[in-house]
């Protein structure tokens, strides 16, 4: 699917939506007119002729009135409210009225009512009125960050921001970067927005240009027509005989092969609208599939499912698994979240603190530090403790208190080491305190806090046995996860 706004603005011409989007279409107050826009929304997006205003189908109308615009407003600000009613749903809100030639007084007339929802981030407008609207936008300051975060205030935050993500509205998002594990000896790392909370895991959207094969988001699949009857009817065989109705109210009969020569005197375009049209009759739509495949025109030009929405939504919602990270992205958004990589599924590892250790690198919750003073040193891993609001701090979690990374600094000298990510298996979620405070077990031995240090410098890893890693520690092997904060930023 081709991405068809860009900002606040739509760029290319709708022939598509996406699932979270809306057409907003101009029609008069009598319902009785058919413009452009109404016939497309129609025909392709669900609208109901003569219906004048409100949500129908993917569309919402509002009639307009250039003669009187007084007695639009009820309807326009039925609208406004409708849009803050759904924040999850991206408006298109197109020229209503207006013609499509360069702006004129008519723009400057009906732009003007808009004006309350344009900084919204889910409102987007043709060019010619975003134009004329853009003076009078106050952008918001970017939100600021709680000033702790763990996984709950992160899954919260997910939820909250989560058209942003979709749309992928970086400006209006908090700050916020996590690390995540990407495999064996390797980190990764991501800003909010680059990421997202699905129940109790995370998904990351990788780089494009990391991404092997190259995939440009989640696309609707095709519906492939055959000749061969099933039973969700969207296949069917074609009779010998059939007739068709055209608009002007004239049928005429065809033969198979009657319908087919014709097909073969249109060029490719021309074929391929006849084939992915939503008003088109289902057996023109079957001979022209095979007129298609006659030519060897590729499948993934013949995408239907723009077309055969509520056919898709009713058969391939079905055949979704909410486990994979494509099911799993369509649950979250309700969005094919466009110019966006498959998203891919990874374990949790911490989240960036303000704090630096003595070397001048960030400290992660879930980071192995090495404390030293004049007389004394020790092994803690950084946790967090905060409410979903995000009040409290970053602490080592102990047995029946906590010290606060604040304080301990004033006294002692703070060193990353590892972390506590070691002894992984490939599906874990990881509550990343309950692992802070597992290494900082108050009846530990001494014996088994160098274990768990050892353990610490080789990380991320799924070795299971202590042995292991003592074999690694013997061999002088060594982990480059430091190198990787830098190398992996997203």
């Amino acid at each position: 699917m081709e991405v068809h706004f860009r900002g606040k603005f739509i760029t290319k011409t709708i022939q598509e939506l996406s699932r979270c989007e809306v057409f907003v279409y101009g029609t008069d107050m009598r319902g009785d007119r058919v413009g452009r826009a109404e016939q497309l929304a129609c025909e392709r997006f669900g609208a109901v002729q003569g219906q004048k205003s409100g949500p129908q189908g993917q569309c919402y109308a509002i009639p307009i009135d250039i003669k009187n615009p007084k007695a639009m407003i009820p309807y326009v600000v039925e609208f406004i409210d409708y849009v803050k009613e759904h924040p999850n749903n991206r408006f298109l809100i197109t020229r209503m009225g207006c013609g499509n030639g360069k702006i004129d007084d008519r723009d400057k007339l009906l732009a003007p009512l808009f004006d309350e929802i344009f900084p919204l981030p889910n409102v987007v407008f043709s060019k010619q009125w975003g134009v004329l609207l853009i003076d009078n936008l106050t952008f918001p300051e970017r939100p600021a960050a709680p000033e702790v975060v763990n996984e709950e205030v992160l899954m919260n935050l997910c939820r909250r921001y989560r058209y942003q993500i979709s749309a992928n509205n970086v400006d209006s998002l908090p700050y916020i970067r996590v690390r995540y594990v990407i495999g064996k000896d390797k980190f990764g790392y991501a800003s909010f927005g680059d990421f997202f909370f699905q129940g109790m895991n995370m998904y990351v959207f990788p780089p494009k240009e990391d991404e092997k094969p190259k995939d440009e988001g989640i696309t609707s699949p095709t519906i492939i027509y055959t000749t061969k009857k099933i039973a969700d009817g969207l296949q069917f065989e074609v009779p010998e005989k059939f007739p068709l109705k055209y608009k002007t109210g004239h049928i005429k009969i065809y033969t198979r092969d009657e319908y087919r020569e014709k097909l073969s005197r249109m060029d490719d375009d021309t074929l391929l609208e006849k084939l992915n049209r939503q008003d088109g009759v289902d057996i023109c739509r079957q001979l022209a599939y095979e007129e298609a495949m006659h030519r060897g025109i590729p499948e993934n030009k013949i995408d239907v499912s723009g077309t055969l929405q509520a056919k898709w939504d009713a058969l391939e919602w079905k055949r979704i698994d909410d486990d994979s990270a494509r099911g799993c992205a369509l649950d979250f958004f309700r969005d094919e979240c466009w110019n966006r990589t498959c998203p891919q599924k990874v374990i949790f590892a911490g989240v960036e603190t303000p704090f630096k250790d003595s070397n001048g690198e960030s400290i992660f919750t879930g980071d192995v530090v090495k404390l030293e003073d004049d007389l004394s040193e020790e092994y803690l891993a950084v946790g967090a403790m905060c409410d979903n609001d995000g009040c409290g701090q970053y602490c080592f979690i102990l047995d029946n208190h906590s010290w606060p990374l604040a304080d301990c600094q004033q006294h002692h000298q703070l060193t990353r080491v590892g972390t506590v990510f070691y002894q992984l298996k490939d599906d874990d979620f990881l509550k990343v305190n309950q692992r802070t405070m597992s290494f900082n077990g108050w009846r530990d031995t001494k014996e088994d806090r160098q274990n768990k240090a050892l353990m610490a410098k080789f990380t991320p890893n799924f070795k299971q046995d202590f042995w292991e890693y003592k074999m690694l520690d013997e061999l002088g092997a060594e982990f480059d996860w430091r190198d990787t904060q830098k190398s992996q930023t997203l």
